[in-house]
């Protein structure tokens, strides 16, 4: 199982929060270049608050994943790894993802209200 794979069902709105995202960081870049129009600081906040998404989404994969991983415990009776691996897996892996996410859009956040703190006139 590739790590992809080991994310389960929760990666699907973490992708969509990380393309949400990018996008919003290439059109606060462009209007940036352009020296574009005051809505430029709501789009740098909103990367903020993707990345705060993401990372939310990752511990509620961690949260569904130790679900997972009792619940296989539970209807097995004895435990072995291999058995509670899966359910772990999610629980580390939509963790590990939302907040990479996290740290990308602090770092793109941090960046660009940097450029458009030099782009206004003192």
């Amino acid at each position: 199982m590739s790590f992809l794979e080991s994310l389960g069902f929760i990666q699907y709105p973490i992708w969509i929060v990380l393309i949400l995202m990018l996008v919003q960081i290439v059109r606060a870049t462009i209007d940036l270049a352009r020296r574009g129009p005051p809505t430029t600081s709501l789009r740098i906040h909103s990367i903020l608050i993707f990345g705060a998404l993401a990372a939310c989404l990752g511990v509620l994969g961690s949260l569904v994943g130790v679900w997972l991983a009792a619940e296989a415990i539970s209807r097995a009776g004895e435990v072995s790894a291999s058995l509670v691996w899966g359910g772990i897996q999610v629980a580390l892996g939509s963790s590990i993802v939302g907040l990479l996410i996290l740290g990308f859009a602090s770092v793109a956040w941090l960046v660009l209200q940097y450029a458009s703190g030099r782009r206004e006139p003192a």
